[in-house]
């Protein structure tokens, strides 16, 4: 079933009773953060609600959070299936994409101000590590551009700070798609057309926070998640298209070669990370439905929102690319979410000879060029969801010095802190080189019988279970 917008799905969301709305007004500055964050300590990985806020401080729009990645149920109920099934979509999605359709008017265009009637200081004004943060953020947003050469769309999701006059300071690590157009522009001393969609259908914020091949329309990847084509209105002032049944909708332009003080900010390693000079942009034109919602991602110490969705969707996108793009015999793949489903990566497989381990890695680390800092590669009898099963496996099917891969000079996650100090800036090109270790944890020779009890053996125990007074 494809979701019209974000607010039928929230009301999928109450049905199943996996959102919790709080009705007390509560303040933007520090109470939206400590209760999310209480919410996602507090409940398991599997029992994580969804939260709505109706009274955010001064802003007339309720807030929503953990509606995408609360726990993996409610990222199955974001894409209209069940927990067992999330891998088949994605690789449905993935190899059927369906392009967008072009409409003549959205709801996200039901009320419009221009200029100076812009006021994105109406929007909740959330600060999401309060005492650090230099101000509020947006988290969740779809931010929209397009290669200047070929017109292809991107569509990703980038950190913005809401500054004072309807600015944002944008935060694009140099590695990613969005900064290759920042790049294109600013060559060409012009400024860069953007948009930012506020509370979408979930497979469109799903698509946006996924890691692609460059040229891929993320739009044509959340067609294929929803089985039909997002419907696309054009933008009141700049030369792009935008998700026609959004909330909300910022238009404008990256000012080309303009740089300004953006962060810190609480990132998903569970640390600050550093500020330092980034692009500016100007909003031109908001566009709203008369009664948004506004949404919002929390990130910073996993686990969080932030490493829940990474962690399901980085590890289907890889799956897809390494099994059905690269032909590699893998049967599993797992972000971990304490890593904050970046810096360990675990992948399972049926190794057909021995330096197929290195190919695997190398796959991973050509698509996902900034993940996957400690990647291990098990057996395919190995679960690598079960941390206690992988770290049995690297203790015993590897040798350190025989077993271990490491490559330097390479890409780092743009939020690492063990880069470089803490005083080091954001954009200083210290924090541009890291390294990876591959641990190969695949059996290297023929092994002994594992030490256990047979599986007949405990599905009789299992059988007689209460018989020996366990509940």
């Amino acid at each position: 079933m494809a979701y019209l917008d974000l607010q039928q799905y929230l009301k999928c969301l109450e049905s199943a009773k996996k959102l919790h709305w709080i009705e007390n007004p509560v303040d933007p500055s520090w109470e939206v953060t400590a209760i999310t964050r209480q919410v996602f300590d507090r409940y398991g990985w599997d029992d994580r609600p969804a939260l709505g806020f109706r009274h955010v401080g001064d802003s007339p729009f309720p807030l929503v959070i953990g509606v995408i990645g609360g726990s993996p149920a409610i990222y199955a109920l974001a894409l209209s299936t069940t927990v067992d099934k999330i891998p088949q979509v994605w690789e449905k999605a993935q190899r059927q994409p369906i392009e967008p359709a072009l409409v003549r008017s959205g709801l996200c265009q039901e009320v419009i101000s221009r200029g100076t009637e812009v006021d994105i200081g109406s929007l909740p004004q959330v600060v999401w590590t309060p005492t650090h943060d230099p101000g509020p953020y947006i988290t969740a947003p779809v931010v929209i551009t397009k290669d200047q050469e070929t017109g292809k769309r991107n569509v990703g999701t980038y950190r913005l700070q809401m500054k004072t006059g309807n600015r944002l300071g944008l935060y694009v690590g140099a590695a990613q798609h969005a900064a290759k157009h920042i790049r294109q522009y600013e060559a060409n001393k012009q400024d860069m057309p953007i948009a930012v969609a506020i509370g979408v259908d979930p497979t469109i914020v799903l698509a946006s926070i996924s890691k692609f091949p460059y040229g891929t329309d993320e739009l044509a990847v959340a067609g294929g998640l929803r089985g039909e084509p997002v419907p696309l209105v054009r933008c009141q002032t700049v030369d792009l298209e935008v998700p026609a049944n959004a909330e909300i909708v910022l238009e404008g332009f990256l000012r080309a070669g303009q740089r300004e003080p953006e962060g810190p900010f609480g990132e998903f390693s569970g640390y600050m990370s550093p500020g330092g000079q980034q692009p500016i942009i100007d909003i031109t034109c908001m566009t709203r439905r008369r009664t948004p919602v506004y949404h919002a991602f929390l990130s910073q110490m996993p686990p969080s929102e932030s490493s829940c969705i990474r962690s399901l969707s980085r590890s289907a996108a890889l799956f897809h690319h390494l099994r059905h793009v690269l032909g590699l015999p893998v049967r599993d793949v797992h972000f971990t979410e304490s890593g904050g489903a970046s810096g360990i990566l675990v992948v399972s497989m049926k190794k057909e000879y021995p330096e197929q381990v290195k190919e695997v890695a190398w796959g991973a680390w050509s698509l996902m060029n900034k993940e996957g800092k400690f990647t291990i590669v098990v057996d395919e009898d190995i679960d690598v969801r079960n941390p206690f099963q992988v770290e049995w496996a690297m203790s015993f099917h590897s040798q350190p010095v025989r077993d271990s891969f490491m490559v330097g000079g390479v890409v780092p996650s743009g939020v690492d802190p063990s880069t470089a100090p803490a005083d080091v800036p954001q954009h200083d090109p210290r924090r541009r080189t890291g390294s990876k270790i591959l641990v190969d944890a695949t059996r290297k020779h023929p092994y002994p019988p594992a030490a256990r009890v047979p599986n007949e053996y405990i599905l009789g125990v299992q059988k007689k279970w209460r018989e020996y007074g366990f509940k």
